[in-house]
């Protein structure tokens, strides 16, 4: 069996940022469970978690030079957006991973969390 291209991904990344990559693809796979709407794709050719529904993309991991982010396409919707992600512009928001920073684990899964429910309909 070949690895889908959401797998893929992580091993054309430098080895500092696939290490991160794959910490943060376990900590959404964890943050979303068994979660019957929620599914594994690639969207622009980036692991991306999609939410069945309209305007369904939730998040997606981009490695970067020294960093890995993980994006929120709502993220501006999220609680707290300003305090708790970067960006600017309409709607998409991310956080920074730095490779040689302590992995923010629990912060990664109560955005994911939080995500989830804005996809759900549900606020905070």
């Amino acid at each position: 069996m070949s690895e889908s291209k959401f797998d893929l991904y992580f091993a054309d990344l430098d080895d500092a940022e696939r290490v991160v990559a794959l910490r943060i693809r376990d900590a959404v796979r964890a943050a979303v469970g068994d979660h019957p709407r929620i599914s594994e794709t690639t969207k622009w050719n980036y692991p991306a978690w999609v939410y069945a529904a309209k305007n369904g993309n939730m998040c997606s991991i981009m490695g970067a030079n020294g960093y890995v982010r993980l994006q929120f396409f709502r993220g501006m919707e999220l609680p707290e957006a300003e305090s708790r992600l970067e960006g600017t512009g309409k709607g998409m928001r991310h956080l920074k991973v730095w490779c040689d920073a302590e992995f923010p684990s629990e912060q990664i899964h109560g955005l994911v969390r939080d995500a989830v429910a804005l996809h759900q309909g549900r606020a905070g």
